[in-house]
């Protein structure tokens, strides 16, 4: 018998466009604000389970604050060769759920 529920995803991309598309310009103040809130809410969850597992994304923040750690402790260096580019993919990678209109902002020279 064929799924006849949509995958989460796309339940979560249609409850983030109904709410931003026809109940946020109908609304002001207080609730307007929660309506944007939840709205980013649903599609940072979407882009969560499009771009990675949770069990993956808890794996990188645990290597993360040992990253930090090893840094702030000096064991690792922070000119060691390759340490900028690896925070630069991690970031990369913590911005394309969080919020992907950061990746295209231009960065300071």
């Amino acid at each position: 018998m064929p799924n006849s529920v949509p995958p989460a995803s796309t339940l979560l991309q249609a409850a983030a466009r109904y709410l931003e598309d026809e109940l946020l310009p109908t609304l002001e103040g207080y609730h307007r604000f929660q309506t944007r809130v939840t709205v980013n809410v649903l599609r940072t969850v979407e882009r969560e389970m499009r771009l990675g597992g949770l069990q993956d994304q808890t794996a990188t923040a645990v290597e993360s604050v040992a990253l930090a750690d090893a840094i702030r402790t000096g064991q690792i260096p922070i000119d060691s060769p390759g340490l900028a580019s690896q925070l630069r993919a991690d970031l990369g990678e913590a911005l394309a759920i969080n919020n992907p209109k950061w990746m295209h902002s231009e960065s300071p020279q």
